[in-house]
């Protein structure tokens, strides 16, 4: 059974589309909710709109969007009129804020404001059930980009972590001759129990040279300009690691190769099932986390 909220007030601020999905489900559990720069949502959903400076001081908990702020601490929304903004006389020591990635500017506030961060996406529960909507979404961006099937292409995966695993899988099984890039002994031989065929960094140079898809996972440069260069000129590479990701898109570009950092992949193409899976998690790492002493 979920954990109860009753009597907390927690602050939705910002979102894309699974807000909408992942709102019910705390409300359900008795949360009073207060949103921020979500003032077109459906007025069905009972929500108290208010600015984040009030719902600062009344909340137990912040819910940012998966992507936290960008560089000028802005939060961005679906369902807002502009952006809301995090810069602010917003101090609330122990407050919980809940983000999928926290970038420098948000550890930069959280310092100031002594909020408690919580980068969600590092939680096991959480970035498993992701794994899926975001592999399927890969997917589906590759064959959008390239206008062909998956089934009988070369493929490279290049990480094999918990997103890598199920997106090799997907891939093997609609038909792709599947190869998966890993640097640790270990990862190699898990893909070759799993039946991939496993690509060790001293073949990967070569490897890369004949695929036709490749999709990282890595959150670190593993596609410089050498292995670009050596690449075929038609190959399509999607980056679903957080940004900056790990291609060099300066030299992808000089090159006239396709490469695209596709983050947030499960709100933008199937937002119902990522919300729920929201909706399914987020009430246990709020009681995890909070202060009850707020």
């Amino acid at each position: 059974m979920a954990a109860t909220l009753a009597g907390l007030r927690i602050g939705v601020v910002g979102g894309d589309l699974r807000v909408l999905h992942f709102i019910p489900s705390l409300l359900a559990l008795g949360a009073r909710l207060y949103g921020v720069g979500v003032e077109r949502l459906p007025p069905i959903l009972d929500i108290l709109h208010c600015n984040l400076e009030r719902t600062v001081r009344e909340c137990h908990a912040l819910v940012l969007p998966m992507q936290g702020c960008d560089e000028t601490g802005a939060v961005n929304s679906t369902f807002g009129n502009e952006p809301t903004s995090l810069l602010g006389e917003y101090r609330a020591p122990g407050l919980l804020v809940l983000s999928g990635v926290a970038g420098p500017k948000l550890r930069e506030l959280a310092r100031l404001y002594a909020w408690t961060l919580v980068e969600i996406g590092d939680d096991d529960e959480l970035a498993y059930l992701n794994a899926v909507p975001t592999a399927e979404g890969a997917v589906r961006l590759a064959q959008e980009l390239t206008q062909k099937t998956i089934h009988q292409s070369k493929a490279m995966v290049l990480g094999l972590g918990r997103c890598g695993t199920i997106l090799a899988h997907l891939l093997k099984n609609m038909g792709a001759e599947t190869y998966v890039f890993a640097r640790q002994n270990s990862d190699l031989a898990r893909a070759v129990a799993l039946g991939f065929i496993k690509v060790p960094e001293a073949e990967l140079s070569q490897t890369f040279s004949r695929m036709d898809l490749v999709f990282n996972t890595v959150p670190a440069l593993i596609v410089g300009r050498d292995l670009l260069q050596a690449s075929n000129p038609k190959v399509t590479i999607v980056d679903i690691a957080s940004k900056p990701g790990g291609i060099d898109y300066v030299a992808a570009a000089e090159l006239q190769r396709k490469a695209v950092l596709a983050p947030g992949l499960p709100g933008k193409c199937v937002p119902e099932s990522a919300g729920q899976i929201l909706g399914a998690v987020l009430p246990r790492l709020i009681v995890e986390n909070i202060a009850k002493e707020r």
